[in-house]
């Protein structure tokens, strides 16, 4: 048995831009992302049977922890239009129709929070699988747990992770911080790519460490050592920024209090929402089947 944590927006995004065809609600509103969303829903709760699961979400951080901290993070992302926030919602409310505790914060990233989950729920005998395609989330894997891009069946466990990255998953905050990342706007040290900063981790294990022997560095044996001691000499300060940005909150007390089993599941509120949201005659007795004979719940 596992604890399913589901990063959700990657898979809403997904479905958003993906090849379905563009679909309408009663209200001719788009929904083409609520309907591949709950695809994803239905493939994992029959595929996988999870009897423990919980689905988070971003919300508009606007003011969120990391952009206190750093104001230009996620600063060259356009918000989100609202078409795409009204099917989020719609997202959620299909899960609780299902029974399915859904998370969010108006402060905390869905990362921060599957981190706490992560962190107060998991246990020997319920080790997790995370559900994403970010690499961030890599570095909450502990032995027995995996790391799994569900829709590419791509899985990785704690030694598939360490082959991956270079790093063990507990390095990785550190790895980003020196690479910095592009696309969440997070300033990194010229000259280290990820390559690079597995060199230095694997060398010095920590960020504190290699900042203890920057002057080392450029003794290493790799091309451009000089060059990189330079700029993490110039540069230095950006760590202190950096980590904080790339670093999981696994601490957000309101997490320990989640139900992570399944609930009961509302029919009623199903059919209102698939007339509402004009499924299919195919999808509509998929879900009519699952709710009248739901698999037996394993995973």
């Amino acid at each position: 048995m596992r604890l399913f944590l589901v990063d959700s927006s990657i898979f809403v995004f997904r479905a958003w831009y993906g090849p379905e065809p563009e679909r309408v609600n009663l209200q001719n509103q788009p929904n083409q992302a609520f309907v591949g969303f709950s695809d994803f829903v239905y493939r994992l709760l029959t595929e996988q049977a999870p009897s423990r699961i919980v689905f988070a979400f971003d919300e508009s951080l606007a003011q969120s922890a990391r952009k206190s901290i750093y104001p230009d993070y996620k600063a060259n992302r356009s918000p989100a239009p609202e078409e795409l926030k009204r099917q989020f919602g719609w997202c959620r409310q299909w899960l609780e129709a299902l029974g399915i505790s859904c998370v969010s914060s108006d402060r905390w990233e869905a990362d921060d929070l599957i981190g706490s989950l992560a962190v107060f729920h998991r246990r020997p005998e319920l080790p997790l699988a995370i559900l994403t395609a970010d690499k961030d989330l890599a570095q909450l894997i502990a032995d027995g747990d995996w790391w799994w891009s569900y829709l590419d069946d791509k899985k990785l466990d704690y030694r598939a992770v360490c082959k991956k990255f270079g790093v063990r998953p507990e390095q990785i905050a550190a790895q980003l911080a020196l690479t910095g990342d592009k696309v969440d706007n997070i300033p990194g040290i010229p000259e280290i790519g990820p390559k690079t900063a597995a060199r230095l981790l694997k060398k010095y294990d920590t960020l504190s460490n290699l900042r203890r022997h920057l002057h080392e560095v450029g003794e290493m044996k790799f091309r451009y050592a000089a060059r990189v001691q330079r700029s993490l000499i110039e540069h230095e300060k950006l760590l202190d920024v950096s980590i904080e940005l790339t670093s999981i909150n696994c601490s957000i007390d309101e997490m320990r209090r989640v139900r992570i089993d399944r609930g009961e599941i509302d029919p009623a509120e199903l059919e209102r929402m698939m007339r509402q949201q004009s499924f299919d005659a195919a999808r509509r007795r998929r879900w009519l089947t699952f709710v009248d004979e739901p698999p037996a719940r394993v995973g």
